[in-house]
């Protein structure tokens, strides 16, 4: 079924607020109609353009009017708010540590969890060991006895080495 407003001929719409622009004419030689160029229906594209340019007007009235009484409901209510517009309180960020406990790389896009506890690998190496631990519970639900008994740095600094 053909969305509301298209038809043969007729280019369908992504967009609120465009007229569909028929691709070729009735007599079938392909005479298109360009939005903007003084043919077709320039007069209801400029009411289309105002009325959705009045719609984001109201949405942005609406989201502003909005955000305010939010924030005035935490500020009046001691509920923590630091009385500032965002309804979203920033977390703190742990500083980063030195460096990997793995391979000693001091820059990482992304910190994560390894035997030593959390943020304590470098993106590379916590992929591994998060790869070692799933293939380990695997082994240990089929019952079967997995090749790695236990994950500890020793062992995680000797399988990527293998795996390089």
């Amino acid at each position: 079924m053909l969305p509301p407003g298209s038809g043969p001929g007729i280019a369908p719409s992504s967009s609120a607020g465009h007229v569909p622009v028929p691709l070729a004419s009735p007599s079938g030689l392909g005479t298109a109609q360009i939005p903007g160029t003084g043919t077709g229906l320039g007069g209801a594209q400029d009411q289309d353009r105002s009325m959705a340019e009045a719609d984001m007007e109201l949405i942005r009235t609406k989201r502003a009017l909005t955000t305010m009484a939010a924030a005035a409901a935490l500020g009046g209510n001691g509920g923590g708010g630091t009385g500032g517009k965002n309804k979203y309180r920033k977390r703190s960020r742990a500083t980063p540590p030195g460096k990997c406990h793995s391979c000693n790389i001091r820059e990482t896009p992304e910190w994560r969890r390894g035997p030593d506890g959390a943020r304590t690998l470098c993106n590379a190496c916590g992929l591994h060991y998060a790869k070692l631990v799933r293939k380990r519970e695997k082994a240990l639900a089929n019952g079967e006895t997995p090749s790695i008994q236990r994950i500890d740095m020793e062992m995680l600094r000797a399988s990527a080495r293998a795996a390089d």
